[in-house]
């Protein structure tokens, strides 16, 4: 089975340059963008540290695919996304997890709010029902990744 992944938007202090970038683990790949762990890189050059935008795919390759359909928009296309999720642009993931009402939530929750750990990138782990911060239907694939029901309907469709 492919991994899962995410496409997300960075942005600066002020807001002026955004990074538009693809991932199967988003909170280490902040913590990269936050910490300047690649030298020279955009990110790096443009101080690109706070994740304003993200969206989560069952699949790798949707996600890849998405990030370039994104790339391709102008810069108030972008905007607009951004704004129908995030209209204060705030910042929605850190490298110690999700933000939700300035709360940090666990890479991975139980529904009752109980930490259960990292379940592996890998797969691996045992199913379970997880909660995202901006999804609200969540179907869990059996080495206990999480994906949208819209994500999985896109892949049935592409295959």
């Amino acid at each position: 089975m492919d991994k899962f992944g995410y496409v997300y938007i960075m942005t600066n202090k002020n807001k002026t340059t955004l990074y538009i970038g693809v991932t199967n683990n988003l909170l280490r790949r902040i913590y990269e963008h936050k910490n300047h762990l690649l030298k020279g890189s955009f990110t790096d050059k443009y101080n690109l540290e706070y994740c304003i935008y993200y969206e989560e795919f069952a699949y790798f390759d949707l996600a890849i695919n998405r990030e370039k359909e994104l790339k391709k928009w102008n810069r108030q296309k972008k905007e607009n996304l951004i704004n129908k999720k995030n209209p204060e642009w705030k910042e929605l993931v850190t490298d110690k997890g999700f933000v939700r009402e300035n709360k940090q939530i666990p890479r991975f929750a139980r529904n009752d709010e109980q930490q259960v750990g990292n379940m592996g990138l890998e797969g691996g782990g045992k199913a379970a029902t997880f909660q995202s911060p901006s999804l609200n239907d969540i179907v869990v694939i059996p080495n206990g990744t999480q994906c949208s029901e819209e994500s999985l309907k896109n892949k049935e469709k592409q295959q």
